[in-house]
């Protein structure tokens, strides 16, 4: 005679399970996470899981989500897991081939925003675009703009045109693969460049969380020796293809708006930096007008 069938695991149980796991291993925000995970793989938002907590799930979905809570706790980011990170408004694909948004960007779209207020239809630019998170967050909010976006990894711009097409953007974006302004012509002129490049120290890449060394893509992580290389090419290059009254916004990573400020100063290019600090406090975006402007 065959045992009993186990009973179905309900949905409030299952989390409570999950959550319990996740602390133990240290993971932060451990019930968020567990949750995000199940929305997931019952393809539902994360707040309709309260509406559900007696809803039980079939063999499928339980093994689903155990593969979904085995990957994380691997050291898989939950954006590669799942497949989709929020930035502002938006909710994008994302993958390997380009870093995961982070809420500091979106300070340095919000100065980026403020800028273009003062344009009838700007021309700007993302460089090294990665998953489209800025480009695709200023075409949606300021539609009179035009926007470019470029990366040196073909991986990173096959995901932000996806990206582009999902959120009905691609008409209003254009994307081209090349090393900082190789693929632009001298008479091409911005009213804004934004770039968040590579910034971290190489001598502090393998001291970086696991998450983030082993699942985000060196190149968009190593900004040489100090962090500064791509500030340096960029205080030299960036002013040529500033239209009048354009601006250079970018984003820093902590300790370095000082010195990213004095590159700019240093080129003779550029107008006097402005700062911004991110949510924490920390000087996060340097932003500076082309000094011909």
């Amino acid at each position: 005679m065959s045992g009993a069938a186990p009973r179905p695991w309900q949905l409030l149980p299952l989390l409570e399970e999950t959550s319990r796991f996740f602390a133990a291993r240290k993971l932060d925000n451990a019930r968020l996470q567990a949750e995000l995970l199940l929305a997931d793989v019952l393809d539902l938002k994360r707040l309709d899981l309260y509406l559900r907590f007696d809803q039980s799930l079939s063999p499928a979905e339980v093994d689903a989500y155990r593969e979904h809570v085995r990957q994380r706790v691997r050291g898989v980011p939950l954006q590669h897991i799942t497949g989709k990170a929020g930035f502002r408004n938006l909710t994008l694909s994302v993958d390997p081939s380009a870093l995961i948004p982070r809420p500091e960007t979106e300070i340095l779209v919000e100065v980026a925003l403020e800028h273009l207020k003062g344009f009838e239809a700007p021309l700007v630019l993302d460089l090294g675009c990665g998953c489209g998170a800025i480009a695709l967050s200023l075409a949606q909010e300021c539609p009179q703009a035009q926007v470019r976006a470029s990366d040196l990894s073909p991986e990173a711009l096959a995901t932000a045109r996806r990206n582009a097409i999902e959120l009905g953007l691609e008409e209003r974006v254009g994307f081209c693969c090349g090393d900082l302004f190789e693929p632009f012509a001298p008479e091409e002129q911005f009213h804004l460049i934004a770039c968040n490049p590579p910034y971290v120290r190489r001598g502090d890449l393998e001291g970086l969380e696991p998450q983030v060394r082993d699942h985000e893509p060196r190149l968009a992580l190593d900004g040489g020796e100090d962090g500064l290389d791509f500030y340096r090419r960029l205080a030299g290059l960036a002013a040529a293809f500033l239209a009048p009254q354009g601006m250079l916004v970018l984003e820093v990573g902590a300790g370095q708006a000082g010195e990213v400020a004095a590159l700019l100063a240093q080129s003779g290019a550029f107008g006097p930096a402005q700062v911004r600090p991110d949510l924490a406090g920390i000087p996060r975006v340097v932003s500076a007008r082309g000094a011909g402007g």
